[in-house]
């Protein structure tokens, strides 16, 4: 199974740029930048935090998608 997420397009399309998440978070920006690009599987107060920074469930950002 892999996290996919569409953090970097909700992240541009607000013009947040990645510094701010990560102050607003405690992640650092390169956390931030593996998990927009799919380098690294983002962890469970990962999906949380960032999810309630935006203001949006867990599930409209990260969804987990089978290997097949």
């Amino acid at each position: 199974m892999a996290v996919v997420n569409n953090l970097k397009e909700t992240r541009k399309n607000r013009g947040i740029p990645q510094k701010d998440i990560a102050c607003a978070t405690g992640f650092s920006i390169k956390t931030i930048g593996r998990i927009e690009r799919g380098e690294q599987d983002p962890s469970a107060e990962f999906m949380l935090r960032v999810a309630t920074y935006f203001g949006l469930l867990v599930e409209d950002m990260f969804q987990v998608r089978e290997y097949h």
